[in-house]
This record gives C-alpha cells, sequence and structure tokens, in this order.
C-alpha cells in the first residue's frame, strides 16, 4: 500500500492547470534529487489524464473539472477513486500572499519531440535557476514530484507562474536537466481509457486512526 500512497502523491502533484485540447500521449523522463531517471507516459483527452507506471503495472486518472482522480493497481484487478479538492485547497492557501517570480522569455527556440517550444528562465522556489523550454500546443502542466502523500501537494512557484495553455518539453535547474519529453503522439484515444476498467474492484485507502487529543 506505500507503494499505491507514494503513486497518489505523484499524480496529485502532475494534475494539469487547466483543460488540455491535446489528444494524445506524451512521454518523459524524471530526473529526481536522489534514484535514477524514471520513465512516465501519460494520456490526455478531453482535459482527463491517464498517467501509466511501471511499464502498465499501474496508472491513474485525474479530472480537473470534477477535482477526482482515480489510482489503478493493474495486477491486483483494484482501482480506488477520491477527491483531491482539499489537497488542492491546502495548497492554495499555503501559496497565498507569496510574490510569483518573474518569467524571463529569452528567445531561444528549440523543437523536441516534433514540437516547437521557446526557452524561459525563472528562478525555483529554493532559489536555484531554472531553464525550461514552453510549449502552448499541449495545454497545461505540473512537474510530477514525490512528495508526503498525506500533505496537501504545492506546485513549484514558477510552473504556476506560467499560467494555463504552457507546458515545458524540457526543464533544466540549475544546469542538471530534470525533466524532458521524449516522444509525443497525437492520435484519438479510447474513452474507456478514463473510467474504471471492468472486472476491476473498488477499494478504500485505510483512514489512519486519530491519537489522544488530535481534532
Amino acid at each position: 500500500m506505500k507503494t499505491g500512497r507514494a503513486v497518489i502523491a505523484l499524480m496529485l502533484a502532475a494534475a494539469p492547470l487547466a483543460a488540455q485540447s491535446f489528444q494524445g500521449t506524451v512521454s518523459m523522463t524524471i530526473t529526481g534529487d536522489n534514484g535514477p531517471p524514471q520513465s512516465m507516459t501519460y494520456m490526455l483527452k478531453d482535459g482527463k489524464m491517464r498517467f501509466e507506471l511501471g511499464g502498465g503495472k499501474m496508472a491513474a486518472i485525474i479530472d480537473p473539472a470534477t477535482q477526482r482522480m482515480m489510482v489503478i493497481m493493474t495486477a491486483q484487478k483494484m482501482y480506488m477513486e477520491q477527491s483531491f479538492a482539499p489537497a488542492s485547497a491546502a495548497a492554495q492557501q499555503q501559496i497565498a500572499g507569496m510574490k510569483a517570480p518573474t518569467i524571463a522569455r529569452t528567445g531561444k527556440m528549440e523543437t523536441i519531440a516534433g514540437f516547437k517550444c521557446e526557452h524561459v528562465t525563472a528562478t525555483d522556489d529554493d532559489g536555484q535557476s531554472v531553464d525550461a523550454c514552453i510549449s502552448s500546443e499541449l495545454g497545461g502542466f505540473r512537474m510530477p514530484t514525490a512528495s508526503n502523500p498525506m500533505a496537501p501537494q504545492r506546485e513549484a512557484g514558477w510552473i504556476t507562474a506560467l499560467g494555463s495553455g504552457k507546458f515545458p518539453l524540457k526543464v533544466t535547474k540549475s544546469g542538471k536537466t530534470v525533466m524532458e519529453v521524449t516522444a509525443i503522439d497525437r492520435k484519438p484515444l479510447d474513452a474507456a481509457l478514463f473510467t474504471a476498467p471492468e472486472g476491476f474492484q473498488s477499494f478504500a485507502m485505510p483512514t489512519m486512526p486519530k491519537r489522544p487529543g488530535q481534532n
């Protein structure tokens, strides 16, 4: 179950900022502070997003319009649905009043996975410099990140400042590439990919008991 919780954190952090107009699949490589690079593939259709990890052993579906998500455990033939509205509200409270970072356009263009993007620079929340190559053809985006699944998820300020309709195809932080799109395939997707698989059993995340004195 710990693996499932970690994936939930990843999916919440990766929720799109706005409805996606693009339909198809996007593959990328994410490199965190620790551990080897991780490959990730997700699908976009009608504003919904489906992530697949571990060669399809696990997936999650996010619907920003309803602020709900579904985690699918393929091997166990089980799925879980929950709202991420409380986490989103808590994250918004955390960033309220914070000064928005400045996004500087460089005019430098690049083509990545067949899509053109423009490099912009910004300062991350930890003060380190960020260079991101931004496309306007895929919709909005939030950077996937591993964090505490039980805590409200807060997106990096520079990503939030990009606004809807801006999708980074490559992100370099302090000279290190931390995210890069490797393939984009624009194509129609079956609506069934964004619903609970037939024959799978629904399950609920266990509720942690409150300690004495906790509200």
